[in-house]
């Protein structure tokens, strides 16, 4: 895919969850077309202050006149972007209480000018009180997160077909993390319904259908009752599926890093198809970051 050329020295922060060194490696490597053209740095974690204060820093120091956020998230409907807009100078206000610090504990003591002590620390992790915004000193701009785009959707299909052999007879579980509020979790659904729709239009245009195909999220990090209440409506559906048909189901996640794998054991005892297969590694994903970046040229232009 043809890049836009770096005309206005356009630097790039790519936002991702991270995880273990697979996990950075496979985003790293999908983003290597933008990393040939543009200054590039990647902010791992749940909007880490110390990770894009850092990234920040270095794209700062390469006469860069303004900063593209990616967030390669799955869904923008998460505290998490907000957080990031908010450290990123585009809130006034944070919008949810400060997300947890799981690294660069230390340097968020040194850097953020909060008031830590001792009872901010809880199961190895920071829970800030409060949050500055980063020193910046570069206009900022945002592109969308995953969500619904027509990339994911043909991801999804391909992971799908490697599964299926009657589509008329099989029901798909799209299963995601999911973020813990209600009002996050309705949109995240939305956007994975809108997925599916697409998914089952390509079908259609060759005459092979789903039987159905139902989204939801495994909210694995939410409230316990609201995590039981996930995990059997995700047993629910699967078992529907099951009746006169079989169950396939696909993890909505960006990389594989073993959080998918708590869908299964959440399926124990169920029948149904998994290969466990995640958006990444696949060539689309660059793709979408190389549209990113032209959609915001197109915008600024």
């Amino acid at each position: 895919m043809n890049q836009p050329e770096n005309t206005s020295n356009t630097g790039i922060l790519i936002m991702a969850h991270g995880g273990g060194t697979t996990w950075n490696r496979m985003v790293k490597e999908a983003a290597r077309p933008l990393i040939k053209k543009y200054p590039v740095e990647f902010a791992w974690g749940m909007a880490n202050f110390v990770s894009i204060q850092k990234a920040v820093q270095k794209l700062e120091t390469q006469s860069i006149d303004r900063i593209l956020v990616i967030p390669l998230f799955i869904s923008k409907h998460s505290p998490i972007l907000r957080q990031a807009e908010y450290l990123l100078g585009l809130r006034d206000e944070l919008a949810d209480p400060p997300m947890p610090v799981m690294h660069y504990t230390d340097e968020f003591v040194e850097m953020s000018g909060v008031d830590i002590d001792d009872s901010h620390f809880m199961h190895n992790m920071l829970f800030p009180p409060s949050l500055n915004p980063v020193e910046i000193n570069t206009p900022v701009e945002f592109t969308d997160a995953l969500d619904d785009h027509p990339i994911v959707a043909q991801i999804l299909r391909d992971r799908i077909l490697a599964l299926s052999k009657h589509p008329e007879q099989e029901t798909v579980v799209l299963a995601a993390h999911g973020p813990n509020g209600e009002e996050d979790n309705t949109g995240w659904v939305q956007s994975m319904e809108s997925l599916a729709a697409q998914v089952q239009e390509m079908q259609r245009e060759t005459g092979a259908a789903f039987r159905h195909i139902t989204a939801l999220t495994v909210r694995d990090d939410a409230p316990e009752a609201i995590h039981e209440q996930a995990k059997q409506h995700l047993r629910a559906a699967v078992r529907q599926g099951n009746i006169s048909g079989e169950a396939i189901v696909i993890p909505v996640f960006l990389s594989p890093g073993g959080r998918e794998k708590s869908i299964t054991k959440r399926l124990e005892g169920l029948s149904f198809k998994w290969s466990g297969e995640t958006l990444l590694p696949d060539a689309r994903l660059t793709d979408f970051l190389v549209e990113s970046v032209k959609e915001a040229y197109s915008r600024q232009s």
